[in-house]
């Protein structure tokens, strides 16, 4: 059984259910703390199994998810003439303009 280490450093068993001949892992929980600043930091394993840096936030009364939002860069194999560094460049172009304004 895969163990995990508490914030005190002591291992903690993995989660799972075992019945007759089936077995079900419940996966690990992590849990996250928000600083004074209203900021959450997603542990790394967490973050490295995405290919993002943004997520959309959606609520019910007692739930808070995180969903992955894709990057632009992640559509390049579906739009293979895509050039998005231009892009970018452009929309960057766009929002100094109407800041200037």
């Amino acid at each position: 059984m895969k163990r995990r280490r508490s914030h005190s450093g002591r291992k903690v068993p993995a989660l799972s259910v075992h019945e007759g001949s089936a077995s079900y892992s419940v996966p690990e929980r992590e849990i996250v703390t928000i600083d004074r600043s209203g900021r959450l930091v997603l542990p790394k394993k967490i973050r490295n199994s995405f290919d993002t840096d943004r997520f959309e936030v959606r609520t019910t009364e007692s739930v808070i998810e995180l969903v992955p939002v894709k990057s632009l860069r992640s559509l390049l194999g579906a739009l293979p003439d895509l050039d998005i560094d231009t892009i970018y460049k452009e929309h960057d172009e766009d929002v100094e303009e109407e800041e200037a304004e």
